[in-house]
C-alpha cells in the first residue's frame, strides 16, 4: 500500500515538475530575449608597418546590460588612453542625443584588431553611432563604415589619415566610407596660432576676463609635435585631395552624428519642425536692461576725452554694433557691446582721475568692495521659486564673482583698467537683477541632488580637460582655473554656482577638442553646426517648459558675432550656449514612471527568476503534497465511515 501511495506521489511531483520546468524554460527564454545583444561596428585605424603607415580594420562590438551608468573597455591588442577617454564621450554623447538617462545601464565596449596599437580619438565618431544603435536595438549596414572624431553637439572633426582608412575600408569589401565634414589643414591649423585669444574689453565683456582673455596654447608645434596618435600624427597632403586618389569606394562627407546615422541606418535625418520662439517677458526684460546699460555706457563716454587711436576706433566699432543690435532686436548683443563701451570710456576716466587726485581711486574702491558685498548678501537671501530666477541668480552672482575677483587682484596696487572693470562689472550685476521679476516656471530645488548633480558635471569637466591636455596641455590653464572655482564654490555648498563654472569649464575644453587641426576656412562652416546644434537644445528645453535665459543669450551674442565677421568669437560663445542651455541639469527627474523604470532598469531579472522559479517549484510541490495528503485522510475516513456502517448494519441483524 505504502509502495502504491509513494508511486502515486512521484508521478504527481513528475507532473507538477514538468510543467514548473515549461514555466521555467518559457521564463529564460524571455529572458534571453530581454537580456543583452551584441552590436558590432568596423573601425578604421592607422598603424604602422615596416616603418610604413597603412590603413587597417578593427571590429567594436557593445554590450549592454542593466547597472549604474559604468563603462567598460576591453580592446586587444591594448588601447591608449585617448581611446578609453574618447570612448566615454562617444557614450555620452549618444545618450545625450537620444535624451536618455543611462545611469541605469552598464556598458561593455570590446575592441579587436590586428596588430595595430588601438589609439587616437578617430573612433569616437562610429563608436557613437554603435552606441545609439545598441540603446535603440538599430540594425547598422554591413557595407558602410566610418571615421572621425565625436565632438560636443554631435559634430565630427577632422581625424589624420583619411586616404589610407578609405583604401583598407575599399579593401575590406565596404561599399561606402563616411569621413568628416572637416578636414586637417597644418597651414591653417587654429591650436597653437594666436587666432583663438579673446581678449575681455574688445569681444566678450559678459563673461569675466579669465574666462575670455585666453583659449590659446601658445605654440605653434604643441599640437603637431604631439605623438598620441592620428588626430594629428601623418597628416600629409594627401588630406587635401581624397577626390583624386581614385578610390572605387563611395565617399560621403558628414558634419554631424545625425547626417551619419541616417547612413547607416537608412533613417532620414529629422527635420526640425519649429523656430525658436523668444518669450515676450524675456524680449521685454533684456531690452530694458540693455537700456540700462547702453544709457550708462554712452553718458559716460561723452563725458569723456579717449586719447589713443585704437580706444577711438573701438569705441565707434562699439557704437555701430549697439546700433545694429537695437535695430533687429538683439538686445542681449546691445548690452554687450554697451558694456565694453563702457569699461573702455572707464579706463579713460579713472586714468584722468588717477592723474588729478590718486587718493580718490582709493575711495572708490573701498566703496565698491562695500557695495558688492552688501548686494552679494542680498542675493543669498532671495528665495529662488522659478527657473527664470535660477538663472538670474547664477548670472547675477557671477558678475559680482567677477567684480569682486578683479578687486582681490589689485588690492595692494589699484590699477585703472581692473579697478574700471570692476565698477561696470557690478553695474552690470545691478541691471541684470531686473530678470527676477519675471515669474516663470515654478521649480523646486533640490539641494541633494544640486550637489551630487554639481560633482558629477565637475568629474566631466576635468575629463574632457584631461582629454584635451593629450594635444593642447599649454592652452588649458583657464579651464584649470574655472575648475578651482567650481571647487571653491562646492566647498561653500553653493552648489549652483559649482554647476555653473564646472559646464563652463566643459565648454571650453570642448572648444579646444573642437578646433583641433581645424583650418581657418571652415570656422564658419564649423560655427553654423554648433548653432544650429544650440538651437536644438534649447526647442528641447522649450518643449519641457522652459526657457535658457544664459544659453539663449549667448546663443543670439554668437549669431551677431558671427554676422559682424568675428567667427572666432561666435564659435567660443556657440560652446558656452551650447553647454549652458541644457538646464535640465539643476533638476532631477520627478516623475514616478521615469523612477519605476529606473527601479526595474537595474533589477537583476536573472536572479530573480531563479529564486522565483525555486519558489514556485517549491510551492507546487508544496500544494501537491498538501492535496494527497488530504485526499489520503478523505479516502481513509470515508473507508472507515464504509467500515462503520457495515458494523451497524450486522448489529441490527
Amino acid at each position: 500500500m505504502k509502495k502504491v501511495v509513494l508511486l502515486r506521489i512521484l508521478r504527481g511531483l513528475l507532473r507538477v515538475t514538468s510543467h514548473t520546468t515549461f514555466l521555467l524554460l518559457f521564463l529564460l527564454t524571455f529572458i534571453s530575449f530581454a537580456s543583452a545583444k551584441t552590436h558590432h561596428i568596423t573601425l578604421l585605424t592607422i598603424g604602422e608597418i615596416g616603418g610604413d603607415t597603412v590603413g587597417g580594420t578593427a571590429d567594436a562590438f557593445l554590450e549592454i546590460k542593466h547597472g549604474r551608468g559604468r563603462i567598460f573597455l576591453d580592446s586587444f591588442p591594448l588601447s591608449k588612453i585617448d581611446t578609453q577617454i574618447s570612448t566615454r564621450y562617444a557614450n555620452e554623447i549618444a545618450c545625450d542625443y537620444l535624451d536618455m538617462d543611462c545611469s541605469a545601464y552598464d556598458f561593455f565596449y570590446t575592441i579587436r584588431a590586428g596588430s595595430t596599437i588601438v589609439g587616437g580619438p578617430s573612433a569616437s565618431a562610429p563608436l557613437t553611432i554603435l552606441t545609439i544603435a545598441a540603446l535603440k536595438n538599430l540594425e547598422l549596414r554591413n557595407d558602410t563604415v566610418m571615421t572621425g572624431t565625436i565632438n560636443s553637439g554631435g559634430s565630427i572633426g577632422p581625424v589624420g589619415g583619411v586616404v589610407k582608412k578609405a583604401l583598407a575600408a575599399e579593401k575590406a569589401g565596404f561599399k561606402r566610407v563616411l569621413i568628416p565634414m572637416f578636414t586637417i589643414s597644418l597651414e591653417q591649423r587654429l591650436v597653437g596660432s594666436d587666432e583663438i585669444n579673446i581678449n575681455a574689453t574688445n569681444n566678450t565683456n559678459n563673461t569675466s576676463p579669465n574666462i575670455t582673455r585666453i583659449i590659446n596654447n601658445g605654440s605653434g608645434d604643441t599640437a603637431r609635435n604631439n605623438t598620441v596618435n592620428d588626430s594629428i600624427k601623418d597628416i600629409t597632403e594627401e588630406e587635401l585631395g581624397i577626390e583624386e586618389a581614385n578610390l572605387s569606394i563611395e565617399v560621403i562627407k558628414v558634419s554631424n552624428i545625425e547626417e551619419a546615422l541616417a547612413y547607416f541606418t537608412d533613417i532620414p535625418v529629422r527635420s526640425v519642425q519649429r523656430s525658436l520662439e523668444v518669450p515676450p517677458e524675456y524680449t521685454s526684460t533684456m531690452r530694458e536692461v540693455a537700456s540700462k546699460l547702453c544709457k550708462r555706457a554712452l553718458d559716460l563716454y561723452n563725458r569723456t576725452r579717449l586719447v589713443k587711436d585704437e580706444d577711438i576706433n573701438k569705441s565707434e566699432e562699439y557704437i555701430s554694433n549697439i546700433k545694429k543690435g537695437f535695430e533687429h532686436s538683439n538686445y542681449y548683443s546691445a548690452a554687450s557691446y554697451c558694456f565694453s563701451l563702457g569699461v573702455l570710456a572707464r579706463k579713460a576716466n579713472l586714468k584722468e582721475l588717477e592723474e588729478k587726485n590718486p587718493s580718490r581711486i582709493r575711495e572708490l574702491y573701498n566703496v565698491l568692495w562695500k557695495a558688492i558685498n552688501e548686494f552679494d548678501h542680498n542675493l543669498e537671501r532671495i528665495n529662488l521659486t522659478s527657473l527664470a530666477q535660477l538663472e538670474t541668480y547664477i548670472i547675477v552672482k557671477e558678475r559680482l564673482f567677477e567684480a569682486k575677483d578683479s578687486l582681490v587682484r589689485i588690492a595692494n596696487n589699484i590699477t585703472a583698467d581692473e579697478l574700471a572693470y570692476a565698477i561696470e562689472r557690478y553695474y552690470s550685476a545691478v541691471y541684470w537683477s531686473d530678470f527676477f521679476r519675471i515669474k516663470g516656471k515654478r521649480v523646486e530645488l533640490d539641494a541633494e541632488y544640486l550637489q551630487e548633480a554639481c560633482y558629477k558635471k565637475l568629474s566631466e569637466a576635468e575629463e574632457r580637460l584631461n582629454y584635451a591636455s593629450l594635444y593642447v596641455p599649454p592652452a588649458l590653464q583657464n579651464s584649470r582655473n574655472t575648475i578651482k572655482q567650481a571647487y571653491a564654490f562646492a566647498l561653500e555648498e553653493n552648489y549652483k554656482m559649482c554647476l555653473f563654472k564646472a559646464s563652463f569649464a566643459k565648454a571650453e575644453s570642448n572648444l579646444l577638442l573642437s578646433t583641433i587641426a581645424v583650418g581657418k576656412n571652415q570656422l564658419d562652416e564649423l560655427t553654423e553646426e554648433k548653432l544650429k546644434a544650440v538651437e536644438k537644445v534649447i526647442l528641447k528645453e522649450q518643449s519641457r517648459g522652459g526657457f535658457p535665459i544664459l544659453g539663449y543669450s549667448y546663443y543670439e551674442y554668437a549669431t551677431s558675432l558671427k554676422e559682424n565677421n568675428d567667427v572666432v568669437s561666435g564659435l567660443v560663445f556657440a560652446e558656452y550656449a551650447l553647454e549652458l542651455s541644457n538646464i535640465e541639469i539643476y533638476f532631477p527627474k520627478k516623475s514616478f514612471f521615469p523612477k519605476i523604470s529606473l527601479i526595474l532598469l537595474r533589477i537583476n531579472y536573472p536572479i530573480i527568476m531563479l529564486f522565483a522559479s525555486a519558489f514556485i517549484l517549491g510551492l507546487a510541490t508544496g500544494i501537491f503534497l498538501t492535496s494527497r495528503i488530504t485526499r489520503k485522510k478523505t479516502e481513509r475516513r470515508k473507508k472507515q465511515q464504509k467500515q462503520q456502517r457495515k458494523k451497524t448494519k450486522k448489529k441490527k441483524r
